[in-house]
Formats: structure tokens, C-alpha cells, sequence
């Protein structure tokens, strides 16, 4: 009875000590994962330069994505100045009229537009991303030299592309260093298809008789390759576009041909 007691013991033993390594194992991963972005570079191994290279595209990647979507919600724009509330989302205005008269499109250039809404908001995102890494740097007793910082946003009609030219070089106390220029990301945006679709919907808006647009027919002229919804608020139309088998949505506001009120 007592060996059998003290075999009981034994297991309960061994499974608290179990017990005890996993919740450690836990609580160790848990903290690993806490840890900030930045802090995970800071220690470098100078031989690998795809260290300083992972962590400035995924500065892009992660400003790019809030881009983007904040110009797929808003219009084209970040901080839009002249818009409409729609479900939460402030959607401006590309054509616009107090009139009974067609809209005057307040956007004519809408892709060059939305190329600078995003490499501005995404330089200031570039800067900020940097700074934090520098901070770390100079707390492990290394040295950061910086070239000039120039970002390009190029939008094709399936993809977009954020390319960043930003010469870094991080270098040791011992001589050792690590530098990267050139850095690019790519999204599945199809930003160019449905600007262009925006385009040529704000320009039937203009043209056609009393703003008169059958968009399903343009939808049809596409060969499915988008889809489009209207949704009539007031006197606005809120456009939806997204292109074939993409989640990925433009939308954009436009007031035409105002009826007077009797």
C-alpha cells in the first residue's frame, strides 16, 4: 500500500512538473510575440542584409495596406476635405453640382491624384518607421547613415507597387555593416481597373442627358471583368467598383444634375 501510495505521489510529481514547463513554454512564446517589430531588429547579424531589408518592407507593407484601403473607402483621398457620411466612411466627392446641370469633375487627373495621397501618406509613415529604428540603434551603440528618402507609387490596372529608394547603412563598432537602397512591395489592388472604370463613369454622368447612366450596360461592356453598385443618398450617388474575383473596392461620391426643390 505505501509503494503504491508513493507511486501516486510520483505522477502527480511528474505532472506538475508537466504542467509547470508547459505554462512556462506558454508564457515564454506569448512574450516572444509581444515584443515589438522594432525591437526584433535589434540585434543585427551584418552578414545578412535581408534583416534591414525585411524590416523597412514591412514598414511598407503595413503603410501601404492603410493606404490603400483608406483610398478605396474615401474616394482617391486620405484626409478628405469635401465628402459625403456614408456607413462610417467619409466618400468624396469626384463630380459635383448644385445645379440641374451636369457635374463638374472635381478630379480630372484621378490616378496621378491618388499616386501622391498615398506616397505622402506613406513617406510620413517611411519617416516615423525609420526614426523608431534609429533610437534602437543608437541604444546598441551602433551608427545609422541616411540618403535622401524618395518613394514612388505605381499603379497598374491588377496591382499596385510601393517602390522606396532610401540608401541606409548600419554599422558596428567593430567596422562590421550592413546598408540597403532600394526596397519594393507589391499588393493585389487593382487600382488602375477601377480608376479607370471611375473615370469613365463620371465622364457618362457628364455627357449623357440629365446624367442619365445605365451602368449595368457599362458593366456588360467590360466583359464581367467589374462589378458596380449605386446607391442613391439625397441628391449623391455613391458608386462601388471591384474588379472580377478581388474583395479589393473604389468608391466615390458624385452629385449631378440637382433637382430644385418645388
Amino acid at each position: 500500500m505505501v509503494m503504491h501510495k508513493r507511486g501516486q505521489i510520483t505522477v502527480f510529481v511528474i505532472l506538475g512538473i508537466l504542467i509547470i514547463a508547459v505554462l512556462g513554454l506558454i508564457f515564454y512564446l506569448y512574450n516572444l510575440r509581444a515584443v515589438p517589430e522594432v525591437e526584433k531588429i535589434s540585434e543585427f547579424d551584418f552578414s545578412r542584409t535581408e534583416v534591414l531589408k525585411n524590416y523597412i518592407e514591412g514598414c511598407i507593407e503595413k503603410s501601404g495596406d492603410e493606404a490603400l484601403a483608406l483610398v478605396g473607402k474615401q474616394g482617391g483621398e486620405i484626409n478628405p476635405g469635401f465628402y459625403l457620411s456614408y456607413y462610417g466612411n467619409k466618400v468624396s466627392y469626384i463630380c459635383y453640382t448644385t445645379e440641374y446641370a451636369s457635374c463638374y469633375n472635381k478630379k480630372p487627373f484621378l490616378l496621378n491624384y491618388v499616386q501622391n495621397e498615398i506616397d505622402t501618406y506613406v513617406t510620413r509613415k517611411i519617416t516615423s518607421c525609420i526614426n523608431d529604428l534609429d533610437n534602437v540603434v543608437k541604444n546598441k551603440g551602433y551608427t545609422m547613415q541616411k540618403g535622401n528618402l524618395d518613394i514612388k507609387t505605381i499603379i497598374n490596372p491588377y496591382s499596385t507597387s510601393i517602390n522606396v529608394n532610401y540608401p541606409i547603412a548600419i554599422k558596428s563598432n567593430t567596422g562590421a555593416q550592413v546598408q540597403q537602397s532600394s526596397f519594393v512591395k507589391t499588393f493585389n489592388a487593382p487600382l488602375g481597373r477601377l480608376i479607370k472604370a471611375a473615370e469613365d463613369i463620371v465622364n457618362q454622368e457628364i455627357k449623357n442627358p440629365q446624367g442619365v447612366v445605365f451602368y449595368n450596360a457599362y458593366v456588360l461592356s467590360q466583359n464581367g471583368e467589374i462589378s458596380i453598385q449605386r446607391d442613391t443618398y439625397a441628391n449623391t450617388e455613391i458608386y462601388i467598383i471591384n474588379a472580377q474575383n478581388n474583395p479589393y473596392k473604389f468608391q466615390f461620391a458624385l452629385q449631378n444634375y440637382v433637382t430644385p426643390f418645388p
